[in-house]
């Protein structure tokens, strides 16, 4: 079972990025709660930690993972390992993006990138599928060593924002 929920976040943009971050992250949680009720019927669920800072509830066979960007949260939950990625589609893939890629991205990832007629979707493509496959090993791999390649993904577009789930 796998069930994927994400919206949009609406916030003043005056509003300091202490603050932006801290709607971001309540609102991820509520659509949690929420989708944890719904799916599983877990109320009030206490939200533990591992040792490597991945967020966990303490009921065997429940998984989940959130993410959120610039006014967006995503969230899924499953009754196997799951990671979710989001990300604002906001860059074009120019030197500062080939910079982030060289220093995080493996030699056939960025031949992807060189290859790819879209070179800036294809680098959230690759980033996203990055976070969401690290977030589901539970931070065990370095991000840096994650071939996005060897595994499957699934990806979600909603507008500007694009989402990748691991599972």
């Amino acid at each position: 079972m796998l069930e994927i929920k994400y919206k949009h976040i609406s916030y003043d943009e005056n509003m300091i990025e202490r603050d932006k971050t801290a709607l971001l992250h309540n609102s991820a949680y509520e659509l949690l709660y929420s989708m944890l009720n719904k799916y599983f019927g877990i109320n009030n669920p206490k939200i533990l930690k591992t040792a490597k800072g991945k967020p966990y509830i303490d009921n065997k066979g429940v998984y989940f993972s959130i993410s959120h960007t610039y006014g967006f949260v995503a969230c899924a939950v499953s009754d196997s390992p799951i990671g979710i990625d989001c990300e604002k589609i906001t860059t074009k893939y120019d030197k500062k993006a080939e910079s982030f890629a060289n220093r995080y991205f493996l030699e056939n990832e960025i031949n992807l990138l060189k290859n790819e007629a879209f070179s800036s979707l294809c680098f959230y493509k690759i980033w996203t599928a990055k976070e969401a496959i690290y977030k589901m090993q539970g931070g065990d791999i370095p991000i840096t060593k994650i071939d996005v390649t060897a595994h499957t993904v699934t990806y979600i577009f909603e507008k500007d924002y694009i989402i990748c789930v691991k599972n």
